[in-house]
């Protein structure tokens, strides 16, 4: 496990986000990839059940539109808690299993 050094880890916040766009544990674990190798981000912890990602970082380093483009870039949607569309799971096709 790679260490990371905050900048500040004093600032250091935790915020859940809904993800939209997971239907199984392996789109959880790119979603919790993205966010990893933002910088600034200390850990993260995505739940394909609750389509949830609980991301802890340093907000001198990583801002949230950081981890909503790392998000996009790996195919789907990070929503701040309670803003995410009351949708059922999709299918993002292509490299997915689902």
């Amino acid at each position: 496990m790679e260490t990371v050094r905050l900048k500040n880890p004093d600032s250091v916040v935790r915020e859940t986000f809904a993800v939209e766009g997971m239907t199984c544990g392996s789109c959880a674990g790119t979603v919790q990839r993205a966010l990893s190798a933002v910088d600034g981000v200390s850990s993260a912890t995505v739940e394909a059940g609750s389509a949830s990602a609980t991301v802890t970082y340093d907000p001198t380093v990583a801002r949230p539109a950081d981890l909503k483009e790392a998000v996009a870039q790996a195919g789907y949607t990070l929503h701040d808690q309670g803003e995410a569309p009351a949708k059922a799971p999709r299918s993002k096709g292509g490299g997915c299993c689902c």
